[in-house]
């Protein structure tokens, strides 16, 4: 591979990224539109995606525990 090679590569995926990039703007725009809390399913999508959904449940529960112990 040469320089120019490598380059176009990139240039490939990274207007492939952009182009993603667009596309879930879009997806959490309508998700708005709609009322929908976008922080929370953005952070559940990331969990999946990950495969880290126990971590994130651990971390939800931790929240409630610091706010029912403020509450208290």
């Amino acid at each position: 591979m040469n320089a120019k090679e490598a380059i176009g590569k990139m240039v490939k995926i990274l207007t492939e990224i952009d182009s993603l990039n667009e596309d879930l703007k879009e997806i959490k725009d309508e998700a708005k539109a709609s009322e929908l809390n976008v922080a929370v399913l953005s952070a559940v999508a990331k969990a999946i995606t990950k495969n880290d959904v126990d971590s994130l449940l651990a971390k939800s529960n931790d929240i409630i525990d610091a706010v029912e112990l403020a509450r208290s």
